[in-house]
């Protein structure tokens, strides 16, 4: 019974501390081309999962004051064009209504991408004889930009 008790104070903690964002729109925090985003949200910091059309993302934002309308967080994920083996950008989105409230939002990351590429334009002759040509993983610095509304 203590269990039961314990587990709906919890409850109830956890559903005044914060609410449940959706948003769409592009790029690495929407799961890369075209995606969805669900997020827990409180005053200052969202945690959220995205599934896009290519891929899909988890990350968290944070603010230094309420309802400010600058925010930094991380995203790490997969998909399927330049990332099939990973991703992880150092954020910053700027929300035009403000972090807590609806609205559209712009952002751009610095990070890495881990995947894989045919190799180099030059013939590679080890791989002579093979079905399929040997595939070469890259790890890139990149930019990433955002653009989305959260409803």
């Amino acid at each position: 019974m203590k269990k039961y008790i314990f587990a709906l104070s919890l409850v109830s903690l956890f559903n005044s501390a914060g609410e449940f964002e959706t948003a769409v729109g592009l790029g690495h925090q929407y799961g890369s081309i075209l995606g969805a985003q669900l997020g827990y949200k409180t005053e200052s910091t969202k945690y959220y999962a995205s599934l896009g059309y290519v891929g899909i993302a988890t990350g968290f934002q944070t603010t230094f004051s309420e309802n400010s309308k600058h925010a930094y967080g991380l995203v790490a994920g997969v998909e399927a064009w330049e990332s099939d083996h990973g991703f992880i950008f150092a954020t910053y989105d700027y929300h035009f209504n403000g972090f807590s409230n609806p609205g559209f939002v712009i952002g751009t990351g610095f990070g890495f991408t881990r995947g894989e590429s045919l190799g180099d334009t030059f013939v590679d002759f080890s791989s002579y004889g093979e079905s399929e040509p040997k595939k070469q993983e890259d790890i890139k610095a990149e930019f990433t930009l955002n653009i989305g509304y959260k409803f």
